[in-house]
């Protein structure tokens, strides 16, 4: 686990039974105090679940969102809300699943390190370990944390943090007073100690089926390699977005600077009900999600993981032949071939 986000042995790791959610509260609420003021970054509906769950402490929390969904918060804006000085956690999503936006993270750790040691970097990557370029130690990230179900390729069902040395001191500061019992890191840093011992330990019961799935995932995304595997995530995801926008698609992601590598959400011709598209697509043998915005007609794409081109060539297909089916008038098979194109570019 340390490998894939380059750390070394003095950052611990962590594994719970449970969501990206419990993932998110544990790396929160053991690391604060009665009073202090933490900044939450937000960029869609993952950011603003963090607004949520940190009201519930008795914690002030400030907000920086995103001006509108598709766009993010710049790191300058950030930086100068930081300067004002008193923040204990600064939290980011690095990708929103909701909105498929990239968070920059490189110049804001480093400057949060820099400028800002009394603060901790708590980044969400839930939808970016594994598949996005994510250095913690290079970075500045002081705590990180993911669900299992993502670019790591594991059923859903576990919740894996790190922590850095410095966020290990806070820890030791705070006493986990405001974690709730399961959570509490440190009860569950002693029997993460005593694996890596391979000494038998107990607090709450492992799932262990998910256990051995993740190690046997590590070992598959070791052998492909880091930085090969973010290379092959950028160039399917780059692909796929030019297909998308060739047939007349909006990507919510406002700029390429902005659009995930993991996961791409897209907005359907008004005239179409998304329920009826992503029934068109299952008929075609193609599951992709709505989005958690009722409001908003679109749909989501994860393409993360395992996923190679010929699973991104199936995609665009099914997405072609469903809109033609509904009635919007499409060049069929455009689509395919700007995904082919550059596909064929850039050597995959």
């Amino acid at each position: 686990l340390r490998k894939i986000v380059f750390v070394d042995e003095n950052y611990k790791t962590i594994i719970l039974a449970g969501s990206g959610t419990l993932a998110m509260e544990t790396s929160t609420t053991n690391f604060i105090k009665s009073g202090e003021k933490v900044l939450v970054v937000s960029n869609g509906y993952f950011g603003d679940r963090m607004i949520e769950l940190l009201s519930k402490y008795p914690v002030k929390v400030d907000v920086l969102k995103a001006e509108e969904l598709g766009s993010r918060v710049e790191t300058e804006k950030i930086l100068e809300k930081l300067d004002e000085g008193g923040y204990s956690l600064i939290t980011v999503t690095h990708v929103d699943t909701s909105t498929g936006v990239k968070q920059e993270l490189k110049s804001l750790g480093k400057e949060v390190r820099k400028h800002h040691d009394e603060t901790l970097l708590v980044v969400d990557g839930v939808c970016s370990v594994a598949g996005e370029e994510l250095y913690m130690k290079d970075w500045g990230i002081d705590i990180l944390f993911t669900g299992s179900q993502k670019a790591l390729g594991v059923p859903p069902g576990l919740a894996i943090l790190w922590l850095s040395p410095k966020a290990m001191e806070k820890l030791k500061e705070t006493k986990s007073a405001y974690a709730p019992y399961y959570m509490d890191l440190n009860r569950w840093i002693k029997v993460m100690e005593a694996y890596e011992e391979l000494k038998p330990s107990y607090f709450a019961t492992p799932a262990v089926n998910l256990i051995m799935a993740l190690n046997k995932s590590l070992k598959l995304i070791l052998e492909e390699g880091m930085e090969r595997r973010f290379g092959r995530h950028k160039i399917l995801s780059k692909a796929f977005r030019a297909g998308v926008k060739s047939i007349g698609l909006n990507v919510m992601a406002k700029n390429e600077d902005y659009a995930a590598s993991t996961v791409t959400a897209i907005h359907l011709p008004q005239n179409i009900e998304v329920q009826q598209f992503l029934a068109e697509m299952q008929r075609r043998n193609v599951i992709v999600a709505g989005g958690p915005y009722p409001n908003i007609n679109y749909f989501r794409v994860g393409h993360m993981g395992p996923v190679n081109a010929n699973d991104i060539l199936a995609t665009m297909g099914a997405i072609e032949r469903s809109l033609h089916k509904l009635g919007i008038p499409i060049e069929l098979g455009k689509g395919l071939s700007e995904t082919q194109n550059i596909l064929a570019n850039e050597g995959k």
